[in-house]
């Protein structure tokens, strides 16, 4: 079993704190990570019984009741919202910690609802799918030490073939090792049962039927700028049946989107997001990519590689005791930068992405003009490709092997 990076983070969150919530995306490994949790005295439910489901909605409070030195699992607790005013109740009662693990895929309802019910009592853990790091045994540490100005010299399997191979496989647990045949259809299963059941618990959408195209049309963008007239264009219809539409895949864990860079939170009102696959699997299997045309297509291997960084990027962020938040920049000049990250001091990583394995200085232009004009503090610039070596390019700027992700 691989262990995943974010089990650290449970464990010390249930030393402290009364409730943890872990959340994301289906089939992504949450109810596996609770379980690998070292509770000494465990009750385990699931809201997927229909009977438990019934029971729990009936009688929240007398559901939810424990002992002391007891810890209380609930999986998928967002199909019964009423257990969270409940669990308020009894923590109210109680600072023990420890007292209620919590997982499920969040809705828009459940988010509202625990914010109103458990604020200041409950820590949220998102698991996203699996990073090459875990896969590989590694500790998160490449955002740390690119802070640092440390990386491997050397990395194998880091290939253009190597990363588009990785982006097809996605980081789904169930479905990595299966055949490309086998996998598309998990893959397609997987957003069809998304759309049929869950939905109806995330936003009031009346057009279920029209998801299908809107995810085929998002996870074509993804890592690609768009505005919501774009997506009403295509798919006719209203700006705020489109935003609907967007949050709600948001909720579901489809997409997710990272905000446009600014000087301060005021600048960056009306500056456009961009949106990414949260599982690169989803696109190659998703839109039916094949694995060659991708490699020889510069826009497509572009698209998947770029979304496949992000997905790295934001594994490593979220599994950090550090803080850090992701963006990307693009000015009125077209100067681009694919991700920003920012660390708890205010320096800044600035991440290119590219997708072939030469790189020469004119890759590095737009990080040098953002570092000559904009960054205040320690600037860091990287070009991520598809080589082994890692090679310096001046004072505070490298290429680093795509794989430096996951080595």
């Amino acid at each position: 079993m691989i262990e995943r990076w974010q089990l650290k983070e449970l464990v010390e969150s249930m030393r402290y704190r009364r409730v943890v919530h872990i959340t994301g995306a289906r089939q992504s490994g949450k109810t596996t990570l609770a379980a690998c949790a070292p509770l000494a005295n465990v009750r385990r439910y699931t809201m997927d019984d229909d009977n438990l489901r019934d029971t729990a909605a009936d009688n929240p409070i007398e559901f939810t009741a424990r002992h002391s030195g007891e810890t209380m699992v609930i999986d998928e607790v967002q199909k019964v919202p009423e257990l969270l005013n409940a669990v308020k109740l009894h923590v109210d009662k109680s600072t023990e910690r420890g007292q209620y693990l919590l997982t499920g895929s969040s809705s828009l309802e459940f988010m509202r609802k625990s914010a109103d019910s458990l604020a200041g009592r409950m820590h949220t853990i998102r698991l996203r799918t699996l990073a090459l790091g875990e896969i590989n045994g590694k500790a998160p540490t490449f955002l740390d030490n690119a802070f640092k100005r440390e990386f491997p010299q050397l990395v194998k399997n880091s290939g253009k073939r190597d990363i588009i191979r990785l982006a097809f496989k996605g980081g789904f647990p169930e479905s990595m090792d299966f055949p490309d045949g086998i996998r598309r259809e998990w893959f397609e299963d997987y957003v069809q049962t998304l759309i049929a059941r869950d939905v109806k618990n995330v936003a009031q959408i009346r057009k279920v039927a029209a998801l299908g195209d809107i995810v085929r049309w998002l996870l074509a963008r993804s890592s690609k700028l768009w505005t919501m007239d774009d997506l009403c264009s295509s798919a006719q219809i209203t700006k705020e049946t489109a935003a609907n539409y967007v949050c709600a895949l948001e909720a579901l864990y489809i997409i997710d989107k990272v905000p446009a860079w600014n000087k301060t939170d005021y600048d960056r009102i009306g500056k456009s997001p961009k949106y990414f696959a949260s599982d690169t699997g989803l696109i190659a299997n998703i839109l039916d990519w094949d694995e060659e045309e991708t490699f020889l297509n510069g826009d497509l291997s572009g698209k998947i590689v770029e979304s496949w960084v992000y997905h790295e990027i934001s594994v490593i962020a979220d599994s950090c005791r550090s803080r850090y938040s992701i963006s990307h920049y693009r000015d009125k000049d077209k100067r681009e930068i694919d991700f920003l990250v920012t660390n708890a001091r205010g320096e800044l990583l600035g991440l290119e992405v590219k997708a072939g394995g030469r790189v020469g200085k004119e890759d590095f232009k737009h990080l040098r003009w953002f570092a000559d004009n904009l960054a205040k503090g320690r600037f860091t610039g990287i070009v991520l490709y598809a080589g082994e070596d890692t090679l310096p390019f001046g004072d505070g700027f490298y290429a680093v092997p795509l794989a430096a992700l996951g080595a």
